[in-house]
Parts: structure tokens; sequence; C-alpha cells
């Protein structure tokens, strides 16, 4: 067995590499490592980690055109959502207002049980993610959670 301890980093090819660029810098918060001139590719990264996010202009943007990725949708191949986790579930309200305040559209807030989530869309119509997982997350899968995807919604905290 390979003892893998986490996702090393996802790489997405991008229409518009400075657009997509600004959007996971700007709204999303991560940093720029390299942008690499000899391989045309943007190097991301959150917290302490390395590279947890490549970004390369794709050589044929409108080949093999697809449909925007629904939750739970299945067909065809590749890559259906990519998640990132926020430690709290304030964080996760915070992100969610976040990234409405910067005019990101939400696909779907919902509580899975086990965790709750904030689904929406990249420039490119990439399906992400923003997880809190409960501090009892294996618990509740070892008792058969009942995902119910219930909608959530948050409301904006009240300002002081």
């Amino acid at each position: 067995m390979i003892n893998l301890q986490r996702i090393g980093h996802v790489l997405f090819a991008v229409r518009d590499l400075e657009r997509s660029k600004a959007f996971y810098t700007q709204i999303l918060g991560f940093k720029v490592l390299e942008q690499d001139p000899d391989h045309g590719g943007l190097f991301l990264s959150l917290g302490e980690y390395g590279n947890t996010l490549d970004l390369f202009p794709s050589t044929a943007p409108n080949a093999y055109p697809r449909q925007k990725a629904g939750l739970g949708m299945r067909e065809g191949l590749g890559m259906k959502h990519l998640a990132f986790a926020v430690a709290t579930e304030d964080d996760l309200r915070q992100a969610y207002f976040a990234l409405k305040d910067a005019g990101v559209a939400i696909h779907r807030a919902v509580d899975h049980q086990s965790q709750m989530s904030v689904y929406f869309f990249d420039p490119d119509d990439n399906m992400l993610e923003i997880v809190w997982e409960r501090p009892n997350t294996r618990e509740i899968f070892a008792q058969g959670r009942a995902d119910t995807d219930t909608p959530i919604n948050f409301e904006r905290p009240a300002s002081k």
C-alpha cells in the first residue's frame, strides 16, 4: 500500500490565464508561487504548502466542449469538482458571503450531514466546493449517514 497524505495539486487548463489568476488569488486567496514563462504555467499555493493548484492556458480552449457539470452529474469522464476545506463552520459562512460579495454565483449550499458545502464555478465552469467537515465526520459515516443534502440558508452576521 502507498502511504498517501493528501492531495498534492490539481492542474486546470484554462481559457484565459490572467482571468483565472485573478479569480483564484483575489477571490479565493491563493498565493502565486511562480508564473513560469518557459512552460506558460501559473503555480498557486494555499497555506504553508507548495503548489496546490496549477493553471495552464489551454492549447485548444474550444476543443471537446463539455456540458457545465452539475452537482451529482456523472456523465463523461474527468474531474467533476474540486473541494477546498476550511477549519470552522464560521469560515464556511464567511466564504459563502465573500463569494457572493465578489459576484460569484452560488450553485448550491448544502448540509451533507458529515459536512457542509458551498458549490460554485470558476471562470472556466469548473465546479468548486468549499467544505467544512464536522469534527466527528468519521463517526457519522460509520453510523450510516442519511445524506439528505439539506439546503443551507446562511444569514449574514449583524453589523457591529
